[in-house]
């Protein structure tokens, strides 16, 4: 049985054949799995996510990336899924998260079968926090917090080789290198979709002036790239116990650099007991920078996404960009 999420022909996400699932199963659970239901899972916005489930009861996370050729890919999303399976093995040899991260069970990048990357990875049993938390106490709330700020301290204390995105992205020497490459991809983004990029192009021209506050970061560190509720399973061991963190997902957009560039952490609101646990963020100078190219970039790439959603709001990244331009005139000493 296939089941499908409903879309419009205009829709960003595509859903593949039932011929192309059947053939992604049989490849990558064997031929001699029995494919018995095929669910399309919501939540993401970006890779179509199947849970399959097999004649003898097993189930497995199926994601399949939308065509390489996609007119509404952007600069930072090229090659995502084949990026997180480069960095898995960095994540999985941290200690506290090795078990959490879903085992991968097979992949497949040839694009013989259509032309989709695909990832098999092991059924993990628990809810999504952002979903329940709603439901929870807050000291609930509170404990998942301070479990989610160890992992993240763990993930970003482990040193990682170069800066940038894992393979197949070309690796940077230098954390400037890095960043103002996305920056000139994302202006061509919005030069391409035909978004008005005026307040991105006046706060591009400042970040090009701030390589040197970048290149402050000497130590590139491993990166999650999405760390916040929504890629988060909880789960209770019993009716009363506490629930805790059993899965830390999609880690796509991750890659190795500044810790503090995490999007989360300029896009989200995360609770004070968060931050008395991960410890507070950096104030000097050279790192509210750094903050405010992380915080500009984040908003090019909201502006881009009314491309593909009608309702994305557009006036508040605007004013997020306008405040981060006068931000780094404010502390570059230009008024």
């Amino acid at each position: 049985m296939l089941r499908l999420l409903p879309r419009t022909p205009t829709d960003f996400q595509q859903p593949p054949t039932p011929a192309e699932i059947t053939a992604f199963a049989t490849r990558l659970l064997g031929p001699d799995a029995i494919l018995t239901e095929a669910v399309e899972l919501g939540g993401g916005a970006f890779n179509n996510t199947f849970r399959l489930t097999t004649a003898t009861g097993h189930r497995s996370i199926l994601r399949l990336s939308p065509p390489p050729a996609h007119p509404l890919l952007f600069h930072v999303e090229h090659h995502l899924l084949r990026r997180e399976h480069s960095l898995t093995p960095w994540l999985a040899n941290i200690a506290p998260v090795a078990p959490l991260l879903p085992r991968t069970l097979g992949s497949d990048f040839t694009h013989t079968i259509c032309p989709r990357d695909a990832i098999l990875s092991e059924f993990i049993e628990g809810e999504n926090w952002d979903a329940v938390m709603p439901s929870l106490t807050p000291a609930e709330n509170d404990a998942l917090w301070r479990e989610l700020a160890t992992l993240l301290r763990r993930i970003h204390a482990t040193p990682a080789p170069h800066f940038g995105w894992t393979p197949p992205a070309t690796p940077h020497a230098r954390w400037s290198d890095h960043v103002l490459s996305n920056i000139r991809g994302l202006l061509a983004d919005c030069k391409k979709l035909g978004v008005p990029d005026t307040e991105a192009h006046a706060w591009a021209a400042i970040a090009e002036r701030c390589a040197p506050a970048l290149d402050l970061i000497t130590e590139p560190r491993v990166l999650h790239g999405d760390p916040w509720p929504k890629n988060v399973l909880i789960r209770r061991d019993s009716p009363d116990a506490a629930p805790h963190i059993v899965a830390l997902l999609d880690h796509e957009r991750g890659g190795f650099g500044d810790p503090q560039s995490e999007w989360v952490f300029h896009g989200c609101d995360f609770p004070p007991v968060f931050w008395e646990t991960y410890g507070p963020r950096p104030t000097d100078p050279a790192s509210q920078i750094r903050a405010n190219l992380y915080r500009g970039t984040i908003a090019i790439q909201c502006l881009l996404e009314s491309t593909r959603y009608r309702d994305v709001d557009t006036a508040t990244p605007r004013q997020h960009l306008a405040n981060a331009t006068e931000e780094l005139r404010i502390i570059l000493g230009d008024s």
